[in-house]
């Protein structure tokens, strides 16, 4: 059979199949070979405190823009963060803590205009 007797459904058809095997492969791949591996107690502590990296991250992400030499001297901010940490110790949280001080943030810079 001749490439050029196949017709360009055929070719895509056969690209389709081709590239959801290929993507099967790479994402079983991983589990197969790990499945009997026990997680160090290093990693264990890493994914206990993976929220309170990411409020972290998010936290040195949001200050990055901050004025503090001119009005209103970053208030809305030191309360957003303030909320933040208050919310996040009663909630024990880390989307609770997120949304919570996110809508004060809003809440601030809205209304109070600071």
């Amino acid at each position: 059979m001749n490439i050029s007797t196949i017709s360009n459904e055929w070719i895509l058809f056969l690209a389709v199949i081709l590239s959801s095997i290929a993507t099967f492969i790479t994402r079983v791949t991983p589990f197969y070979m790990i499945k009997n591996y026990k997680p160090s107690p290093w990693l264990n502590a890493i994914q206990k405190h993976m929220g309170l990296m990411i409020m972290v991250i998010l936290v040195c992400y949001a200050l990055k823009d901050t004025r503090l030499n001119a009005y209103p001297y970053g208030a809305s901010e030191a309360m957003a963060v303030l909320i933040a940490i208050l919310a996040h110790l009663k909630f024990k949280n880390t989307l609770v803590s997120i949304i919570v001080s996110t809508l004060f943030y809003m809440f601030f810079i809205r209304v109070f205009k600071i």
